[in-house]
């Protein structure tokens, strides 16, 4: 008969005790959690001196989107020359288009945004178009034109609708189905067929899924609030409106920080806000990006037990975050005069792009981009006359039903009764 030792009973007996903790794990150890206050936050994304760590700590929960895009940039890697290289090749891309050089770079988003526009909008009467479809469509073109000199004659609207609508689909699955589920859809190999064939620069992105998906997740989102905004406000709030077309026909820097005096209130007695200060309030309200995941730091280095009392996910609540009292009064309303200094007292932070060493590289870019974006999509939109109809809510990713783009007529008449609309979240 065989006789365990006392030092192989001990090994067998920790196994088994470490075993079923693990098991049991999941019942007193949340799997996820969530960090909502801005002290919390701003110590999950930068709580740790150590640039790869944090890298490691943002690349783990991101390989789903290896599978659902194959990009290979800083957000999926925890390797610091691969940051390095992202983020110079990032701030070439952007300071030719405004923040290095604010005429010229500026007026070529504006000119883009002008043409995809004239191309997209519907042309005759019969003719309308699903909102979200436009608003995706013109900000991609607007990026590859802007930032990869695509060839504009090149971005035919149902390729590049096609393309729009895998990131979309291809970004919910990456959700809820593995790596070999991914793998069964063919759709990315159409995608990247495409997006090769409008990038030409193979030399210097040789995958520029790695630069056009951040881009175009942080734009189009962001273009459309602000867009919807103007349109299901239209009536409670002119200045609003009138804000974003006097930006659209003069997009200047000077324009874009001016908030109106005491003779431009409105009837219900409020000041024109800025365009800064809208593009503000709808990175506040509407974070393109609502939660932020992390790995925790801990269990990349740390003892292996700690990891029996770690969650698998620590997630930054920006969204929750922007609703806390230090962004004023009535947070959780759309009021774009929040951000008048003479209301706050000082600019709070806001957090959609992150916070600390990984903060997003186009901060600064992105909401001056956005809003020129959409200030020209209005100014197009109302030139061709052309009006909106809205639906019942303001969207994000998904939530845009009921919301056409159509020619005066009968969509016409149909955009005018939609501006009726109440403002909503």
């Amino acid at each position: 008969m065989l006789s365990l030792s006392s030092e192989s009973f001990l090994v067998l007996f920790v196994t088994l005790a470490l075993s079923t903790l693990w098991a049991l794990k999941p019942l007193f150890v949340p799997r996820v959690r969530t960090h909502k206050r801005v002290a919390q936050i701003r110590s999950l994304l930068d709580g740790n001196p150590s640039l790869e760590s944090l890298l490691q700590a943002r690349a783990a929960p991101n390989q789903r989107l290896v599978d659902a895009f194959g990009v290979t940039n800083t957000f999926v890697s925890g390797d610091t020359k691969v940051h390095t290289t992202f983020i110079r090749q990032a701030n070439a891309l952007i300071t030719g288009t405004g923040a290095g050089d604010k005429k010229n770079g500026w007026r070529a988003v504006a000119q883009n945004t002008e043409s995809a526009a004239h191309h997209f909008l519907p042309s005759h009467h019969s003719k309308v178009v699903d909102f979200a479809a436009l608003i995706q469509s013109i900000t991609f073109r607007v990026i590859l034109v802007a930032l990869f000199d695509t060839d504009p004659e090149a971005l035919v609207y149902d390729d590049v609708t096609r393309v729009t609508d895998i990131i979309n689909q291809r970004w919910k699955d990456s959700k809820i189905k593995d790596a070999a589920a991914m793998a069964k859809d063919d759709s990315l190999q159409q995608m990247m067929e495409l997006i090769d064939r409008w990038v030409v620069d193979c030399d210097r992105y040789p995958n520029p899924i790695n630069f056009i998906l951040p881009a175009y997740e942080t734009l189009w989102r962001v273009v459309a609030v602000l867009v919807g905004y103007v349109y299901h406000c239209h009536n409670n709030t002119v200045t609003l409106h009138d804000t974003v077309m006097e930006f659209g026909r003069n997009p200047t820097e000077e324009q874009f920080v001016k908030f109106g005096d005491a003779s431009s209130r409105d009837g219900n007695g409020r000041m024109q806000p800025s365009m800064e200060a809208i593009v503000l309030e709808v990175l506040r309200l509407h974070p393109p990006t609502r939660h932020i995941a992390r790995a925790p730091i801990e269990s990349q280095s740390g003892p292996w037990w700690k990891t029996l009392l770690m969650p698998d996910i620590e997630v930054a609540d920006i969204e929750a975050a922007h609703l806390s009292d230090e962004y004023g009064e009535s947070a959780s309303e759309f009021d774009p005069m929040r951000f008048d200094p003479s209301r706050m007292g000082g600019r709070p932070e806001l957090y959609s792009f992150g916070w600390g060493k990984l903060k997003c590289v186009a901060v600064a870019w992105a909401p001056k981009a956005a809003a020129i974006i959409a200030a020209k999509v209005v100014l197009q939109i109302e030139e061709a006359g052309c009006t909106v109809t809205v639906g019942h809510r303001i969207g994000g990713r998904s939530g845009w039903d009921g919301w056409v783009v159509g020619k005066e007529g009968k969509e016409g008449k149909e955009g005018k009764e939609g501006k009726e609309g109440k403002e909503t979240k």
